[in-house]
């Protein structure tokens, strides 16, 4: 019988032992195992981090942020061998239970934590798209993109930073943003037009994974309204790849800049599902480009 309790720091290592025989389980060449992504140290301290512990051995996890009136599931992952047996749901309930708090994940295309997800109240809202862009067989120095705004950097400390992320985002997560720039390397951008700001981008230069470990990350990514999300995208992604050999960027269905980042060599990953207790979601997702699927 598995005993559910609040992870400490020394479990960090064994909650990324489990994720890691998760995720590599049906790759014919498993990539070589590493240390805890940081973010995970980060939802510890400034979330809700559970573990599911048996025998002295961790058997699964599952992390989650709050915002404002915002709980985020960052991680549910069961070790594959005890899966199906109800630890995902146990975990589940001690790490998110029902709240007044909005509700919400990414969830991977497995049907299991789809319905689980499902069961919990949090219902499918539209699929978000993990997009890779490889600089050195395409170029995106050579495109022209008519409608581009300027792009300058902001100033880590800018107060209005914090607010264009709040309204974007739609909740407060000054420590967030501070993570990205001390762990990820993020650089804060302002894309203007006309001298007046008309959106926001965060470029993670160290978010690299497993299959790309010095590959950079576009998001978040806000604008002021969905005829803007798709030049401030796309300016983001261009100054990305000024920096970086490999790019990622997590999109969701509704955002215009999908089918423009697919035409100018962008590829699809994977697809997950957004999934909410709410039917009408805390931001735009027309103007808003999250940070990716671990703390959105």
């Amino acid at each position: 019988m598995a005993t559910i309790r609040p992870a400490q720091e020394g479990d960090l290592q064994g909650a990324y032992d489990v994720w890691y025989r998760t995720e590599t389980l049906e790759n014919e060449q498993p990539l070589a195992p590493g240390q805890p992504a940081p973010y995970l140290r980060h939802v510890l301290r400034t979330g809700a981090l559970i573990v599911a512990e048996e025998d002295g051995a961790l058997r699964g996890f599952a992390g989650a942020i709050t915002r404002g009136n915002v709980l985020f599931l960052t991680d549910l992952f069961i070790d594959p061998t005890y899966q199906s047996g109800g630890l995902g749901r146990a975990l589940l309930h001690a790490v998110a239970p029902a709240s007044d708090l909005i509700r919400c994940t990414v969830s991977s295309s497995d049907p299991r934590a789809l319905a689980l997800y499902i069961r919990s109240g949090m219902r499918p809202q539209w699929p978000c798209f993990a997009l890779r862009l490889d600089t050195t067989t395409h170029d995106w120095s050579r495109l022209s993109f008519p409608d581009a705004p300027a792009i300058t950097e902001a100033a880590p400390d800018d107060p209005d930073l914090l607010a264009w992320d709040t309204r974007s985002g739609g909740r407060p997560r000054a420590t967030d943003l501070a993570f990205w720039r001390a762990d990820q390397g993020g650089v804060a951008l302002w894309c203007t037009r006309d001298g007046q700001r008309i959106g926001y981008a965060i470029i993670r230069l160290n978010a690299g994974s497993l299959e790309d470990p010095s590959a950079c990350a576009v998001g978040p990514v806000g604008a002021t309204t969905p005829e803007e999300a798709t030049a401030c995208a796309l300016a983001a992604v261009a100054w990305a790849t000024q920096h970086a050999s490999v790019v990622t960027i997590e999109v969701p269905g509704p955002h215009a800049c999908l089918p423009v980042l697919l035409d100018h060599g962008c590829h699809i990953l994977y697809a997950d599902t957004f999934v909410s207790t709410v039917s009408a979601p805390f931001f735009d997702a027309r103007c808003y480009i999250p940070s990716g699927g671990d703390l959105f």
